[in-house]
């Protein structure tokens, strides 16, 4: 009986992370896509393809419209990593307050930590206010809309259960 549970559980859980796989990539598309648009509408001076592209491919292709698609894609596949450590570390939060801290917090490691190691890039205390402003903002939301969705998922997911249990 208890290894039926035991078993029972280990589903649940890959299956949430599966599902937080999915929540990953799709925020990692969606706002790298957000990004990419207020790029084009110069509400930033960086896109994905800055981070993404610009620093080891010099081609003129990571230029044009190719450059931004291939950038959100692989922005989209990178953003499968924040979702494992988000769904290992906090999914048991359940508030939209570690969502957007975890948003700020991918923003300083990515705008700060990471810079040094990106050729090419210009420091963030290069860069105007807006740009600033923006990419918080697209951060947090990030942030937001993955660690909600994850955590969401996974007290759903654990009522689901609990509801089921009495019935087997």
């Amino acid at each position: 009986m208890a290894e039926n549970k035991d078993k029972k559980q280990d589903t649940a859980s890959n299956y949430s992370l599966g599902r937080a796989l999915i929540i990953g990539a799709v925020g990692g598309f969606l706002w790298s896509l957000f990004l990419a648009v207020s790029y084009f509408f110069n509400l930033t001076e960086v896109a994905p393809k800055t981070f993404l592209l610009k620093p080891w491919i010099q081609a003129g292709w990571s230029d044009r419209l190719v450059g931004h698609i291939v950038a959100i894609i692989i922005a989209s596949i990178l953003s499968l990593f924040p979702a494992v450590i988000y769904f290992g570390l906090f999914r048991k939060v359940n508030s939209i307050w570690m969502g957007v801290g975890y948003g700020i917090l991918l923003w300083g490691i990515t705008f700060f930590l990471m810079q040094p190691l990106l050729p090419y890039t210009r420091p963030m205390t290069d860069l105007n206010l807006e740009t600033w402003v923006t990419t918080v903002c697209i951060f947090i939301l990030y942030g937001l809309f993955t660690g909600y969705s994850i955590s969401y998922d996974y007290h759903e997911t654990k009522i689901r259960k609990i509801r089921q249990e009495p019935e087997s």
